[in-house]
């Protein structure tokens, strides 16, 4: 007995020291990875939607990657369902944006960073090509290493290790085993006119319009058809242009749309097909005037009179128009000015009566204004304006900047019995507001139905119909419900909180047997967010026994010899069971480690 207690005792310190050597060796390693010394990073990461990963060339576990942390050589990542990332390499202005469900490793080696795209799709825009000192960028292929230092392309992973690489815009060529140089070309005849691949669509939020789809390229006596979904695998006929057309409209929510032409001739089949292009569907919102206010009688001293209009400028903006008309038909225009980085503008000489204005904006990602809604305001002698006009003129209305403070975690929201949404932001003159106004649209819904909300506080928590996704934007207001200021919209997603995954007993593989003394040392993988784990076991397909742990590891004793099935299921705090996983067979062996007591002498009297 005193030497079976030794070996446990031995077998204790050994797993004890392993378990010590490896933590230090993970510790170690990830502070490593965490300083890089004075490694330069290969890029930085831009913006991530949902969920992306990314796993260190030392490391074997994959960890969250968040808005500008950066990459470095070696580095690999991926995107899950409906996740996507933009990674904006170091020194240049390249990008590249990795698709939803893909895995790509980044690595840099004689002068050039190597793309390995392991599974999904990604977007490279390289064509400017204008950077002197900025690596070479290549994709590695089975047919050699693609060039795409000078191009904008589309690459998606094919069967086997096949890449399917596109290119929409500038040069790209691919060097083979040989040494010899080839250029790429697009493959397909069919030219896309509108909207160009891979440029996003401002749309005015509150007037959602049809997007046009022109193009080049089919066959005579050839019907197109617009395929359109929320992924590459999922396309489906959304509308049909008529026979020997080259346009058509097609109604696409806010969002992120795959698409593709299809071409049939009369008898129905296909006859040409375009490759599959991403289009983003962004809300946008025309600028927040500040003065002057909708039908607003301004007193004039004395006339002709000079009218300074006020505005707030949004961060994407990147020009505005203010445009007056004397006549409510918009004919006799008196000024139309563009601004790019004003906040007002002074319109002189306007006589005594009713005039008409409109504010638009040009965003950096759309060539098209967004169109604000035409106003009026009056101007009158001060003599002639009512009682309530010749009240103190209030004070000048003081700009407030909105922004939301969620962080970028917080862009998905997950819930346990009904979807909610929560939102916080802030402001930098608070003492000028009192009351915000909440604006909450579904992303595939009607503009005009967008749920609007006032509340006194810098937060909300609110209950929304059902899962998805949402366009949120936050106005400031004053006493008398002027807009001070308004945040960019944001977009959130509101999803079920996912079960816990099943925990699986360690080792993975094999069969669980029990040490010859008849004791068992059981142990499972540990998950975040657990409260309990449930031991169940069972003989001959007959519940013996079911018991709670607060840990991963348990020691059963006092099994009878046989065979036994042994089952671990995790409750989140939620009370919530995990996914089931399979039984894992345990063996109690039908004799003892214990040795018999041996005689040494025998006496007969």
């Amino acid at each position: 007995m005193k030497k079976q207690w030794k070996r446990l005792l031995i077998a204790a310190l050994t797993s004890s020291s392993v378990f010590a050597v490896t933590w230090y060796w993970y510790q170690s390693t990830d502070h490593r990875i965490s300083a890089h010394g004075n490694e330069k990073p290969l890029a930085y990461v831009g913006k991530v939607v949902e969920d992306i990963q990314r796993r260190p060339s030392s490391r074997l576990l994959w960890q969250l990657v968040n808005t500008g942390e950066p990459l470095y050589n070696g580095e690999a990542i991926r995107t899950s369902e409906r996740g996507e990332v933009r990674i904006q390499f170091v020194d240049s202005d390249r990008y590249l944006d990795l698709e939803p469900e893909s895995l790509i490793v980044i690595k840099k080696s004689e002068g050039e960073i190597a793309l390995d795209l392991m599974e999904g799709s990604l977007f490279v825009n390289a064509k400017a090509g204008n950077e002197t000192n900025a690596p070479g960028l290549v994709l590695n292929s089975a047919k050699g290493k693609v060039d795409l230092s000078r191009a904008s392309a589309s690459l998606s992973k094919g069967r086997g290790d096949s890449v399917d690489v596109q290119v929409l815009e500038g040069k790209a060529s691919i060097k083979g085993s040989d040494g010899q140089s080839q250029d790429l070309t697009s493959r397909t005849e069919i030219k896309i006119l509108s909207p160009l691949p891979q440029k996003p669509l401002a749309m005015d939020a509150e007037s959602l319009q049809p997007v046009p789809f022109q193009w080049q390229g089919f066959p005579a006596n050839t019907q197109v058809s617009v395929w359109v979904g929320s992924s590459r695998k999922q396309l489906k006929e959304l509308v049909k242009a008529p026979l020997n057309q080259s346009q058509v409209m097609a109604s696409l929510p806010f969002g992120r749309h795959y698409w593709k032409l299809v071409g049939t001739n009369p008898d129905g089949h296909v006859v040409a097909e375009s490759p599959i292009y991403k289009t983003e569907v962004l809300a946008r919102y025309a600028p927040t005037v500040v003065f002057p206010t909708a039908d607003a009688e301004i007193p004039a001293s004395s006339t002709p009179f000079d009218l300074t209009f006020k505005w707030q400028k949004g961060d994407d903006t990147r020009q505005m128009t203010l445009e007056v008309w004397k006549d409510p038909n918009l004919k006799e225009k008196l000024t139309a000015k563009s601004f790019t980085n004003e906040d007002s503008f002074t319109v002189p000489s306007l006589k005594a009566g009713t005039y008409y204005w409109r504010m638009s904006s040009y965003y950096v990602d759309s060539d098209k204004p967004v169109l604000g809604k035409v106003q009026k305001f009056v101007v009158k002698p001060s003599n002639e304006v009512n009682v309530q006009a010749k009240a103190p003129t209030p004070p000048p209305i003081v700009p407030v900047e909105v922004n939301f403070t969620m962080p970028e975690a917080q862009t998905t929201q997950y819930y346990v019995e009904s979807p909610r949404l929560g939102l916080s932001w802030k402001a930098d003159k608070t003492e000028q507001v009192t009351s915000w106004r909440v604006k909450l649209l579904q992303e595939n819904a009607d503009p005009s139905s967008a749920a609007t909300m006032e509340v006194k506080d810098t937060t909300l928590s609110t209950p929304v119909s059902k899962p998805g996704r949402y366009i949120a934007s936050i106005e400031a207001l004053n006493k008398d419900g002027q807009v001070l200021g308004t945040t960019l919209s944001q977009t959130l997603t509101v999803a079920p909180l996912p079960l816990l995954q099943s925990p699986q007993f360690l080792p993975a593989e094999g069969t669980l047997q029990a040490t010859l003394d008849g004791k068992t040392q059981l142990e499972w993988t540990a998950l975040d967010g657990v409260k309990e784990y449930w031991l169940t076991i069972r003989k001959d397909g007959k519940e013996l026994k079911r018991t709670k742990y607060l840990k991963n590891s348990t020691a059963l004793k006092n099994l009878l010899p046989g065979e036994y099935e042994v089952e671990v299921a995790a409750y989140d705090s939620y009370g919530r069971k995990s996914e089931q996983g399979p039984s894992r067979k345990l063996i109690v062996p039908d004799r003892s480690g214990v040795r018999a007591p041996t005689l040494k002498k025998i006496k007969v009297n």
